[in-house]
């Protein structure tokens, strides 16, 4: 093959090792067959990064909105950006022996479950800082502390551009501590795996459910690579926002980019709301509800990307260990466990893991397995494991590009879901309209959207006392 630049003669050499051979040695155009989904249409890709991170030759990058850009002079054919793709074909049996030695297709919204806990961490740096209890944050710090890990694989605000995310590895108490919080923007962290290759040590990532798969797929095309990972906590997922909702929400409440030094999803005490903290140090509101009782749940309809609308796993079925917030109440409304995130525990290295942070005293923690009020999320259970397939269906059957999944839509789907569906798809694809998610943003976030809280507040202590009553009358 012809002469070309360091790292195309980089990626021939990997194949070389590898036992690989180009899949052709024409030259490279971006409809090639062998490359990843995105360069064949982007509405099935999941800009997870893991196409950048997999490449041998530094020919694909993360470019704007976080979408992949390929550089054809340095490609080597190898096909690795295609095998490692989630976006248009996830085989939940396959994923379920890989990672289980069991063959299924579904248990369920929360998936594989050896164990259930809530906690939170013992550091008051790292509970305070975290979106429910520092959970996430503490297991982190303890595989670094311990030496279990060398590097986290985790998300934070840029720091020159504070509105966006950026995955970074950090390797010291500071840098993990930095990368508390959620952020619901798209943000390509397995892109890191680049920097793995020529990096000594183990790792540790927290990752969304479509990186994971990916990394799934990653373990069966370059176990080298992926050894370099050795455990992956999941983070559940009720879909990614677009990029541009930061800066959007900023504009909608005066601000502009230059104004901000960092953009927080859930600042402020538990359960959070979004925050800007200006230069000057001042922290200013975006909304006035807080993070449960609106915000990400109504901006999901406005700014969530198409193949976020596609995935039926919310929960990180294929982790080692997933986490989410705590949100169960008791039958009176009130939270069983505030500032608790709830852990999924799936695998011996996650239940190794869960136990040695425990007896270190790096977490707090208590057994919940029993608990059905613990077995899944309704709202996303709803939204993942009805809507979704529904969707999927349609979609299909109107010719529209949808992933190749195992999982079939369920038999007994109700008129009141398909409705349902068709509503929320509407107010999806009405989100693509800027000025009408302005004018609904707008809205949202200020004041006049004060008596729609209090209504969602109400009629959800109404249910919970009802269901109480119910209960009460019963037994």
């Amino acid at each position: 093959m012809p002469e070309r630049s360091p790292g195309y003669q980089k990626g021939l050499a990997f194949m070389a090792r590898k036992g690989m051979v180009p899949l052709t040695e024409d030259p490279v155009t971006l409809d090639a067959p062998f490359l990843s989904v995105f360069f064949k249409g982007k509405e099935l890709c999941a800009r997870c990064g893991s196409c950048t991170g997999v490449c041998p030759s530094a020919a694909i990058r993360v470019g704007e909105n976080f979408y992949p850009e390929l550089d054809t002079e340095k490609c080597v054919a190898c096909g690795l950006c295609s095998d490692v793709c989630p976006g248009s074909s996830i085989q939940y049996a396959d994923l379920a022996e890989q990672v289980f030695g069991e063959r299924f297709i579904d248990k369920g919204f929360d998936g594989w479950v050896e164990n259930t806990y809530v906690g939170y961490s013992t550091d008051n740096t790292i509970r305070k800082g975290g979106a429910g209890g520092g959970v996430v944050t503490g297991l982190l710090y303890h595989l670094l502390k311990t030496g279990q890990v060398d590097g986290c694989l985790v998300t934070r605000m840029n720091h020159e551009k504070p509105w966006l995310g950026e995955p970074f590895i950090a390797s010291t108490y500071e840098e993990i501590c930095e990368s508390q919080g959620s952020r619901y923007s798209i943000i390509p962290v397995n892109a890191l795996w680049a920097q793995l290759r020529d990096r000594p040590g183990k790792f540790a990532a927290a990752i969304l459910p479509c990186q994971i798969h990916a990394f799934r797929k990653l373990q069966k095309c370059d176990p080298e690579l992926a050894s370099k990972i050795t455990v992956v906590i999941g983070l559940f997922c009720g879909g990614s926002l677009e990029p541009d909702l930061t800066t959007e929400m900023l504009m909608v409440r005066g601000l502009k980019r230059s104004d901000i030094t960092n953009f927080k999803f859930r600042g402020g005490d538990w359960p959070g709301q979004m925050q800007a903290v200006l230069k000057d140090g001042r922290v200013k509101p975006l909304h006035y509800s807080n993070y449960k009782d609106g915000a990400y749940n109504y901006f999901t309809s406005l700014y969530m990307p198409e193949r976020c609308q596609t995935c039926l796993d919310g929960s990180s079925e294929f982790s080692d260990i997933s986490v989410s917030d705590a949100w169960t109440r008791d039958e009176n409304g009130e939270y069983k466990f505030k500032e608790h995130s709830r852990i999924l525990v799936r695998t011996r290295i996650g239940a190794e893991v869960l136990q040695h942070a425990t007896e270190m005293n790096d977490l707090v923690i208590h057994d919940v397995t029993k608990d059905p009020s613990y077995k899944t999320h309704k709202m996303q259970t709803r939204r993942k494991g009805s809507l979704v397939p529904v969707r999927v269906d349609r979609w299909k059957r109107a010719g529209r590009k949808v992933p190749s999944y195992d999982r079939q839509m369920p038999d007994d789907v109700t008129w009141k879901e398909r409705i349902t569906e068709r509503l929320s798809s509407a107010m999806l694809r009405a989100g693509k309209f800027k000025p009408f998610r302005i004018l609904v943003m707008g809205f949202l976030t200020s004041k006049l959207a004060i008596p729609l809280i209090k209504i969602r507040l109400f009629l959800k202590k109404r249910k919970y006392q009802k269901r109480s009553a119910a209960k009460k009358k019963t037994s």
